[in-house]
């Protein structure tokens, strides 16, 4: 009796091995590291940026508002916290002076984020825009501000001018915009 010519041998089927699977796994594990940093700080960056989008906005709300009711609008921080880190919100004073109305509520949602505001008058992290569309202190004049944002390295600059003007700006790579360490306001 003949027996055929493969019939000792065992068939390849298409499959992986156990040590080609780890060698795989491994390979993928390296890849994955080495990219971790570049999407960290592209997450970072995109992150940075939507919240300075958003609090842009929330100063071109803040004053069209003011404008089309002729109303006092600030932007402050949320109840209960000091700065705009974790939030803000915009507020106008309601039927009586002492039955504020919120407007808008925003949360960014970053636990790295960081808002600080420079302003040419000292003082809270406060925003008032009058109803003339300005931004006033509480002592009568114009009011400038920077806000620079902060997460993980990535920086974001929100500029507001005297007279509404708003502006984004990335410090280190905008010409025009100031370090975030600069001691004078915009």
């Amino acid at each position: 009796m003949e027996m055929p010519r493969n019939a000792g041998r065992h068939r390849h089927t298409g499959g992986l091995t156990l040590v080609e699977l780890v060698a795989g796994l491994a390979i993928l594990g390296v890849f994955t590291a080495a990219a971790y940093p570049l999407f960290s700080g592209m997450l970072a960056r995109q992150q940075v940026m939507l919240a300075a989008d958003r609090l842009a906005m929330s100063l071109a709300l803040a004053r069209a508002t003011a404008l089309s009711r002729r109303v006092e609008v600030t932007l402050q921080p949320l109840p209960g916290e000091s700065t705009l880190s974790p939030g803000w919100q915009l507020v106008t004073a309601g039927a009586g002076q002492d039955q504020p109305m919120v407007l808008s509520v925003v949360e960014p949602g970053t636990p790295c984020l960081s808002v600080t505001l420079r302003q040419t008058v000292r003082g809270a992290n406060v925003l008032k825009f009058l109803p003339v569309g300005y931004s006033r202190s509480e002592q009568g004049g114009f009011q400038a501000a920077t806000f620079t944002l902060g997460c993980r390295g990535e920086q974001r600059q929100v500029r507001l001018g005297a007279q509404g003007r708003i502006r984004l700006c990335t410090p280190g790579r905008d010409t025009d915009c100031d370090a975030a360490e600069s001691a004078e306001p915009p």
